[in-house]
């Protein structure tokens, strides 16, 4: 009963957060840290005068989740962290609290192969990377030693695919202009959006090659910005350290965003999401690719194996069957379709009565 009590006010608290109107001062940075805590989130913030919209997330517990989930090396554990980070603040162009779904797939020549992550509208990421086992590929920039993503993904393209539940998924592809994914995703925003975007990522290793930390923020002009706002806004940007450097320091997402929309401007929330890393996959979705395999294919399975083995390539779950088993969903499956077929039947002679 306690449980349950702690957390009406808590619901309270998110809601009143979420008001527009709410301006982001002292106040309500204390609230969204008393809410949120350790956990990750994304902040999406507004000038309340100027068409213009901030989004700034940390996503260090999901990119954990992931690199541990998919037993990632530190370098596979980097890129993967940087995709996530990035279909993160795409998933602004879906609507928020939602089912609507996107999807980015960074695809190159390099050895990472290929990664891909999928956001809903309520903030759950999951995702997957062909070779997960990179080895550590660094470059110099400035005189420090850092990763080089680049060097990881190679030459490709950026897959965006919305599903907004409206049958056929929109599917945009442009070329990666430099393989770091941030600007890769910004020109995506700006060529097949057509929404000027600036995006900044990053994702630190500590020294066990396990994520340190992982964020990053956006900046869409939504059209009919004041030249005065942008110069604030592009000023503030230029001046902006690393993302991973403030979450170092424990800057956390309104932070971030209210680095990049000072005072002057007048920074309010527009809203508010929680981000986890969750894979839906159950044991009736698994049964129904069971239900679809080729019967040839399932004997072929059985004749050196006790169980056929599904594994979700997204949490790498497993799923055991004996032949039994596979034998009676198999089985129950027919039965459904020829139930559905007589019900069908049924529905169209009501309809279509001699």
């Amino acid at each position: 009963m306690a449980k349950e009590e702690n957390k009406k006010p808590q619901e309270e608290q998110i809601n009143q957060l979420q008001d527009w109107r709410k301006k982001i001062d002292d106040q309500v940075k204390q609230d969204l840290k008393d809410y949120f805590q350790e956990r990750d989130y994304v902040v999406m913030a507004v000038p309340k005068e100027e068409p213009l919209r901030v989004w700034a997330v940390r996503a260090t517990n999901t990119v954990r989740t992931a690199q541990r989930i998919h037993n990632l090396s530190p370098m596979a554990a980097a890129v993967m962290g940087r995709a996530i980070v990035g279909a993160i603040l795409l998933s602004s162009l879906i609507k928020h609290g939602t089912n609507q779904k996107i999807a980015l797939k960074i695809e190159g020549d390099g050895p990472i192969g290929y990664v891909y992550v999928e956001v809903d509208g309520k903030g759950r990421v999951r995702g997957m990377v062909k070779n997960p086992d990179v080895p550590l590929l660094t470059k110099e920039v400035n005189g420090k030693k850092k990763l080089d993503i680049a060097a990881a993904i190679g030459n490709g393209t950026l897959t965006v695919i919305k599903d907004l539940g409206m049958g056929k998924p929109y599917v945009g592809v442009v070329p990666l202009v430099s393989g770091e994914i941030a600007q890769d995703i910004a020109y995506y925003l700006a060529q097949s959006e057509q929404i000027p975007s600036a995006v900044g990522i990053g994702v630190k290793l500590d020294e066990n090659g396990q994520i340190k930390v992982a964020g990053g923020w956006m900046v869409q002009e939504m059209g009919g910005t004041s030249e005065k706002a942008l110069k604030v806004i592009e000023e503030a940007v230029q001046k902006l350290p690393p993302v991973s450097e403030l979450l170092e320091q424990g800057k956390r997402p309104e932070d971030i965003a209210l680095m990049i929309i000072p005072e002057e401007l007048n920074p309010h929330l527009l809203g508010l999401k929680e981000i986890e890393y969750y894979c839906p996959c159950n044991e009736d979705m698994v049964k129904g690719v069971v239900a679809g395999l080729p019967q040839e294919e399932i004997d072929e399975i059985f004749k050196d194996n006790e169980y056929l083995e599904v594994k979700c390539h997204f949490c790498g779950k497993i799923y055991r069957y004996t032949k039994q088993e596979v034998d009676k969903i198999k089985e129950e499956a027919k039965q459904q379709m020829e139930q559905n077929k007589k019900d069908g039947e049924t529905e169209n002679g009501k309809d279509n009565p001699t």
